[in-house]
């Protein structure tokens, strides 16, 4: 199943869905190497509680959707779904920002109340993920200038800058959603993990 859900749980309606099959692959091993060929795609639209089922066999999936005009999704990269067994169920998630969160988490507001370098300043800064209070943003320069902020006091202040070596224990007891322990694993072996 894919659900199209704004990141505050709001089911997102009517949006067109695709789900994508590649093989060869062995989905037990929960990763499918770049360059496997698709081999078959299916297409639907979600319904009013923003969910859209397939019955598929079992393998390595990638999954999209197209945006409705006017909307603002959360930009995540490729999403991948494995099915490791026949009536195994699965759900992929595309996420939108809630509206309001949306004008919380406008790159030009944060980096105006970040205390940044000129060469920053000067460079287009793109939000990755935001929940209105916390943010992980990062500037087209060279390098990893990517940063997770955090809104302390209506203001937005850098809780760290990669690569780093907070643990992901401390970052929860902070106040830290879940969806940046997925981000912080995807940077680098020392982000946000616990050593302990």
């Amino acid at each position: 199943m894919l659900r199209t859900v704004t990141v505050g749980g709001v089911a997102v309606p009517n949006v067109p869905v695709r789900l994508a099959r590649y093989a060869p692959c062995g989905p037990a091993s929960r990763d499918l190497p770049e360059g496997t060929p698709e081999v078959e795609r299916w297409t639907g639209t979600t319904d009013a509680d923003g969910r859209s089922t397939f019955t598929v066999p079992v393998g390595c999936y990638h999954f999209g959707m197209t945006p409705p005009p006017g909307s603002d999704p959360v930009p995540e990269g490729m999403h991948a779904l494995f099915v490791t067994a026949d009536g195994e169920s699965v759900t992929g998630s595309l996420r939108f920002r809630d509206s309001a969160q949306a004008a919380h988490c406008d790159p030009q507001s944060i980096v105006g109340q970040l205390e940044l370098a000129d060469y920053q300043r000067n460079a287009t800064a793109t939000v990755r993920e935001c929940d209105g209070t916390w943010a992980v943003i990062a500037w087209d320069v060279p390098g990893d200038s990517q940063r997770i902020v955090w809104r302390a006091a209506s203001r937005w202040a850098t809780y760290v800058v990669f690569p780093h070596n907070r643990c992901w224990t401390q970052a929860k007891t902070d106040g830290a959603p879940d969806t940046l322990e997925r981000v912080g694993a995807t940077i680098g072996d020392v982000a946000l993990r616990p050593p302990h």
